[in-house]
């Protein structure tokens, strides 16, 4: 994402987020869910100056579909334009195993020869 750091940053921030307070919360029937449509036809480009017309693009009623329903299929994660719903999952749990892997001892990798 070049030229991108602060929105690449602060989506995956949200994303992370947004997966644990899901997991914080439940059990109280509240749904917690990150809505990631990538480019919508809106008029956020044109403002900055971008034209975007040759790029496809979702509507804004197809992202609001898509995040209601997303809701209804309990995804936390919603990204309208991800067909593989297996490859957001398989994303996930590398995470978790990587992360939930961490020990108190210093890898060796970083330890003096």
């Amino acid at each position: 994402m070049p030229r991108r750091a602060v929105y690449a940053g602060t989506l995956a921030h949200l994303v992370a987020m947004s997966q644990t307070l899901n997991a914080e919360l439940e059990g109280t029937g509240i749904q917690v869910e990150v809505l990631c449509p990538g480019i919508v036809a809106t008029e956020f480009h044109e403002r900055q100056g971008l034209d975007l017309s040759a790029v496809p693009r979702m509507t804004a009623d197809e992202v609001v579909t898509a995040g209601l329903r997303g809701l209804e299929l309990g995804e936390v994660v919603c990204a309208p334009g991800i067909e593989d719903v297996g490859l957001l999952d398989a994303v996930f749990k590398t995470d978790l195993a990587v992360f939930g892997r961490q020990s108190p001892e210093l890898a060796s990798r970083y330890r003096a020869n």
